[in-house]
């Protein structure tokens, strides 16, 4: 191989070959591990970045897109399936698998379709598949992302970022199961209307992470028992969620350094 006669006549002058030279002149299945080596620090860098912008994107999209248009200041269409989209784009900085992907996709389905019932004046059927979208993307984001985040290994800034769209994602798993059950139930929550529209969005989303931080305001509450018993399991993760990181990132600190 020429190439393999280049780095023997590099090493016999008593030369070392170059990086690159020493790769080339290493066996295919060698190369190969290289390469992936190569491939995991790239990702790791761009998911990194990535992450910190997609979740920067999200608490806009959330918490300042959202109450501007249901106060009418700006006039946004589908912002919803921008979350989702969103949403589902944190999937590519994390490791997951194919089955997370799949059902991500399905997440997008139903946004799509929950865009079309809309389109042919089916508002009640829009809503629910919103609901749907909200609950499939944000659980199966969940999943990927606690398991990056509890699993075993060094502090780093991909993990912290990754616990803080953790709790954001949870936040927005309940916005989905409040809404369907606002539809599905009579009245289940006190100071919410079922409609669908921008104020329905904002609300929930506000509900949401109002129970999950347990501030509780008054404003809306819920009053039919199993609104009751989703605010009380949103709450009990909003408080046991933090210490459990912690916990959990202290433990791994130590562990690190004892090596």
């Amino acid at each position: 191989m020429l190439t393999d006669n280049r780095a023997k006549t590099a090493v016999e002058g008593g030369k070392v070959p170059s990086r690159r030279l020493r790769s080339f002149s290493l066996p295919i299945r060698d190369r190969r591990k290289v390469l992936h080596r190569h491939l995991e620090r790239a990702r790791g860098w761009i998911g990194d970045r990535l992450l910190t912008w997609l979740t920067i994107l999200l608490v806009i999209l959330t918490f300042v897109i959202v109450p501007l248009h249901a106060s009418g200041l700006i006039v946004v269409q589908e912002y919803g399936l921008a979350i989702v989209l969103v949403t589902a784009s944190c999937l590519v900085a994390t490791p997951a698998g194919l089955g997370a992907m799949i059902t991500m996709l399905f997440g997008i389905a139903f946004a799509l379709a929950a865009i079309a019932a809309r389109f042919m004046d089916q508002l009640l059927a829009g809503t629910y598949l919103d609901g749907l979208a909200w609950v499939t993307v944000g659980s199966t984001l969940a999943y990927a992302v606690a398991r990056a985040v509890f699993a075993p290994g060094r502090i780093t800034y991909h993990r912290i970022n990754g616990a803080v769209l953790l709790y954001l994602t949870i936040g927005q798993i309940f916005v989905g199961l409040y809404g369907m059950i606002d539809l599905l139930l009579p009245a289940p929550f006190a100071g919410l209307k079922a409609m669908d529209g921008p104020k329905l969005l904002s609300d929930l989303i506000y509900f949401s992470f109002v129970t999950l931080t347990t501030v509780g305001y008054g404003d809306i509450a819920p009053v039919h028992p199993l609104a009751r018993g989703l605010s009380n399991l949103e709450a009990i993760i909003g408080q046991l969620y933090p210490a459990t990181l912690l916990a959990r990132l202290v433990t791994l600190e130590l562990e690190d350094r004892r090596r």
